[in-house]
C-alpha cells in the first residue's frame, strides 16, 4: 500500500508538469494499483500459495521503496516501507510456519 500511496503523489507531483515524468508516473501507478488490489483478494478466497506470492512479492516491493528512500535521503520514505515490509516478513514466516 505504501507503493501505490508513493506512486499516486509522484503521479500528482508530475500532472502539472506534463514531461516524461509524467508518463513514468502513470505507468508507476497503474503496477501500484495492481499489486495493492491483487494483496486484498486472499481475504475473500483462502489460498496459501497466492497469499504467499503475493507476500513474497510485496515484500520485496517494499523493501526496494524503503532503499529508494533510503537514497533521495528521505526518512519518512525509508521507514515506512521499511517496518512495512519487515512486518510483512515476520507475518510471511508465521503463516508458513
Amino acid at each position: 500500500m505504501c507503493n501505490f500511496g508513493f506512486s499516486i503523489e509522484a503521479f500528482i507531483k508530475a500532472k502539472s508538469v506534463k514531461s516524461g515524468a509524467y508518463t513514468n508516473a502513470m505507468y508507476s501507478m497503474s503496477r501500484s494499483f495492481a499489486l495493492a488490489f491483487s494483496s486484498f483478494i486472499p481475504f475473500f478466497f483462502y489460498s496459501i500459495s497466492y497469499l504467499s506470492a503475493i507476500s513474497i512479492i510485496m515484500i520485496i516491493v517494499q523493501a526496494l521503496d524503503a532503499i529508494i528512500g533510503f537514497k533521495i535521503s528521505n526518512k519518512f520514505k525509508t521507514y515506512g516501507p521499511m517496518l512495512t515490509s519487515i512486518g510483512n516478513l515476520i507475518f510471511f514466516i508465521w503463516l508458513i510456519y
